[in-house]
Parts: structure tokens; C-alpha cells; sequence
């Protein structure tokens, strides 16, 4: 974005981003009545987390060198007296100089949030879908139940008690169109009770910033190897939602402990907390047995959130909320006063695909894919890497947590890697302070194969030797 690139030993990344648009307003390179790109979409560009962007617009805006228009974005101001920049020499050669530059669409990206979509059952998706459309009633075409389609939510019931030994019933079953909507609505359906969450740090970004839009208090709570570190949290703390991902935490890969579960349980139950359980791909583990739901421990405290984005694919839209009886009205009518719903096709369509049995025969073929791949990309590490580095996390899910040696690798600008051909994600992307996971890198591999795992890594390693040279 306005060709910013981070230098090391240069301060934190907020202070580098402020300090170049301020010098490009001030010169006069970025011209009054100019529209900034939006938070989320500048924080992907630079491949840094949306807090830091939001931080820097909020710090600009302060000082007077931007102004917000509600509703429509955020802009140079004017009456600004420019002056023209000083040309200077090169201060710093950063691993790209000598790199070798590859376009955008060379790239290999370890994207830990896609699964392998060239697995998707397409024709026999499709073939449930048009079966649908052409032949069940009216009904189906209209707008359905607020809840979500009836079959959906009886084929959940059975799924949910067969693979995870959860006991409910449909009436609790809440239809949503993925993760993010169930999070809007949780938080729309809560904000006359409470006004605190308390989040994974590091974790997936989205999630906070709905709550944060919403005008929640967001209270990191850190992760280690066996979860969020429950212990941490004051039980004086105002009472919210702990919004948690105990069967693979993000982008750790830990496993939210016992120890832990029963501290939460005990937590939520003392201080009447609310638990969100964001279950996202336990289907895919690859060792031992699979991970009981929290929501076991504490029915009546827990809200089981599932999706299909990972299990069959992002474009299928669709997720669901398993929500404890007390709570069903609350967050009903809340969906219905936001008037969320979800294709009904779709969800007939799904209803069958499961209750046939063609999700679990889906599941099975995938887990075996993503083990092996997942055992490549662990050898293949190995092979390059040697001691410089550990594969963390649990067996399971499509991404592993790469910790390179701190004090040789903690200053990487791990960004610069697209100059190299590979594209990942550091932990500072998903976390609140910047510098506090140095050498920490996640590799996803769902939706590549084991020659661009290859590849990938022979890329990585050739920017990583090059980084620890300069």
C-alpha cells in the first residue's frame, strides 16, 4: 500500500506505517481528498494485522493529517502544507534486493484457511442440488424456517451424537451462513447482557473485530502449548463470552488441556460467563482418538459453533449454532430481528448429502489426504531445516506452527518472502502486540499438493538463508 515496506530495527510496525503515510501527505504524494483503502482491506495487502491498520488511521486522524466520513471511509485532509521530499541514498538492504522476483500468480501460498477444493464432490453436490430445485415443494424456495431447514437441523442431531456424543435437540440447532454470521448474531443477541469477550492471543482476527465493532470490551487472554492459559484471567473480571477453539486452537495447533476445560467450565459457571466452543475442523485429526467437545463438560454454558467451510468447502455458506435452551429465544429473535438466513436449497441439499452418508465417506477421504500431506511437509522440514527449527502443534487440522530459532530468526521480515515465490503468515498477523512471537511462522497445506509442499519449503529455505545472511 503506497509502496510501504517495513525496515528492521525500525521501530514497531505501527510507528513505520504512521511515520511513511504521514511523510506521504506531507510531501504531497498522497494529495488531499484522497480515499484511504478500507482497514480489512489495507491489512491484507500489507499482510499485518487489521488492528495495527485501524490503530495508525485512528493516530493520523488524531493529528489531523486524515479525516473520517461515516459511511464512507477515511481521507487525506486538507489544508496541509506540503513540502517536497528529500532525496535520500538507500539506508538498509533487505533480503528481496537479491532475491529472485516472482509474479503473483508464480506464487505458492501455505493459506492455512482453504481446504483442498479439487476434492470437492462436485457431481454428486450438484446432482443433490438440482434434484432439489427441481423436485421438492414450493416451500423450499421461499424464505424457511428463521431456525434453518428442519431436515438440516434433525440431520445435525443425529451427526452430532454419532461422531462427537453431543446430546440435543433440533430445537436448538441455529442455521447460520458460517462462523462470522454466528458471531454477529451472538453478539447482537448478548449486547443487553454483557459487553466483554475474552479472545485467544494470538488468534483469527475476524472474530474480535465483530465483537469490537459492536462495541465489545476484547480482552486477550494468551495461548500457549495446551491452550488459552485460563488461569490468567481475574475472576473479578465483568462477566462476557470466552470465545475459545479447544480442539486446535489457531494458529498455535494446541489443544485446549482438561486442566483447562474444567477451569473454564468452573470459570463460566462462578462468574456466568458463556463459553462460544469454535469447533472449525476437529474432523481432521490425524493421531490418537478425536477431541471431546468442551460442550460436554457444561451443556448449559457452552455454545457449539460448527461449519462446513473447512469440512466441504468455504462456498457451500453455511454453518450452525448449538445453543443452550435458556438462550434459544434470545438469540431467535435476534436472527429474525436481523433477518439472517441461509439458502434453503442449500441446506436441503446438505441435509441429504449428510444423512446418505456421503459427508462421513467425505471426511474419511480427506483426513487420509491431510495426514499424509501433513507428514511430507514434516519430513520435508526436517530435511531442510534440521535443528533450526520445530514443527509445533497437534496432529491434526491442515497447518502447523514453524518456530524458528528466536535469536537468529527474530527479526525476520517474514512479508518479504513473496519476493521468493511462497507466501505465509506470521504470528504477529493474528496477534494484539506486535515482536511478542518472534521466528513464529504457520504453514498451511490443505490445498496443495505434496510437489508445491516441495517446492514451497525449497523456496523458504532459500529466502530464510538469505535473510540470515543480511
Amino acid at each position: 500500500m503506497f509502496g510501504f515496506s517495513p525496515a528492521e530495527g525500525a521501530g514497531s510496525m505501527t510507528k513505520q506505517l504512521c511515520t511513511h503515510l504521514r511523510g506521504h501527505i506531507e510531501n504531497g504524494t498522497l494529495s488531499p481528498g484522497l480515499r484511504l483503502p478500507p482497514t480489512r482491506r489495507a491489512a491484507q495487502e500489507l499482510r499485518i494485522a487489521r488492528n495495527i491498520v485501524i490503530e495508525v488511521y485512528e493516530q493520523l486522524t488524531a493529528e489531523g493529517y486524515l479525516v473520517t466520513r461515516t459511511g464512507a471511509g477515511t481521507y487525506v485532509a486538507d489544508s496541509i502544507q506540503t513540502h517536497l521530499p528529500v532525496r535520500q541514498l538507500p539506508q538498509q538492504v533487505t533480503a528481496a534486493a537479491s532475491s529472485p522476483v516472482r509474479p503473483k500468480e508464480q506464487w505458492i501460498d501455505f493459506d492455512a484457511g482453504t481446504p483442498d477444493l479439487r476434492h470437492f464432490p462436485r457431481k454428486l453436490w450438484s446432482q443433490y442440488l438440482r434434484d432439489v430445485t427441481a423436485n421438492e415443494p414450493e416451500h423450499v424456495l421461499d424464505y424457511g424456517d428463521c431456525r434453518g431447514s428442519g431436515a438440516l437441523r434433525e440431520a445435525l442431531v443425529r451427526y452430532l451424537f454419532r461422531v462427537k456424543g453431543i446430546r440435543c435437540s433440533a430445537d436448538q440447532i441455529i442455521v447460520t451462513s458460517g462462523t462470522s454470521e454466528g458471531c454477529l448474531l451472538l453478539a447482537s443477541a448478548f449486547s443487553d447482557l454483557f459487553r466483554t469477550v475474552y479472545v485467544e492471543e494470538p488468534t483469527i482476527g475476524f472474530i474480535a473485530d465483530i465483537f469490537r465493532r459492536l462495541h465489545y470490551a476484547v480482552h486477550p487472554v494468551e495461548v500457549d502449548g495446551h491452550g488459552m492459559i485460563v488461569g490468567q484471567m481475574d475472576p473479578s473480571l465483568p462477566r462476557g463470552l470466552l470465545i475459545l477453539t479447544p480442539s486446535h486452537q489457531y494458529p498455535t495447533g494446541s489443544i485446549l488441556s482438561i486442566q483447562r476445560r474444567q477451569q473454564a467450565v468452573r470459570l463460566a459457571e462462578t462468574c456466568g460467563h458463556y463459553i462460544l466452543e469454535d469447533d472449525y475442523n476437529s474432523e481432521f485429526r490425524h493421531k490418537g482418538s478425536p477431541i471431546p467437545p468442551l460442550q460436554l463438560l457444561a451443556p448449559t454454558r457452552v455454545i457449539y459453533a460448527g461449519t462446513f467451510s473447512k469440512t466441504l468447502s468455504p462456498a457451500v455458506k453455511l454453518g450452525f449454532l448449538l445453543v443452550p435452551p435458556d438462550l434459544v429465544d434470545r438469540v431467535l429473535q435476534t436472527k429474525a430481528d436481523l433477518n439472517l438466513s441461509a439458502s434453503g436449497l442449500t441446506q436441503l441439499a446438505l441435509s441429504r448429502f449428510i444423512e446418505d452418508g456421503h459427508f462421513d465417506r467425505h471426511i474419511h477421504k480427506m483426513r487420509g489426504i491431510y495426514r499424509k500431506r501433513r507428514i511430507f511437509l514434516k519430513e520435508q522440514v526436517q530435511r531442510l531445516f534440521g535443528g533450526e527449527v520445530q514443527v509445533l502443534g497437534d496432529e491434526a487440522g491442515m497447518h502447523v506452527q514453524l518456530a524458528f530459532r528466536p535469536e537468529v530468526y527474530g527479526a525476520v521480515d517474514w512479508k518479504a518472502s513473496e519476493a521468493f515465490g511462497v507466501r505465509l503468515s506470521s504470528f504477529d498477523e493474528y496477534a494484539r502486540h506486535q515482536g511478542r512471537y518472534p521466528g513464529k511462522i504457520v504453514l498451511g497445506y490443505g490445498k496443495l499438493s505434496e510437489e508445491q509442499i516441495a517446492e514451497g519449503l525449497r523456496r523458504l529455505h532459500a529466502f530464510v538463508q538469505s535473510a540470515k545472511s543480511v
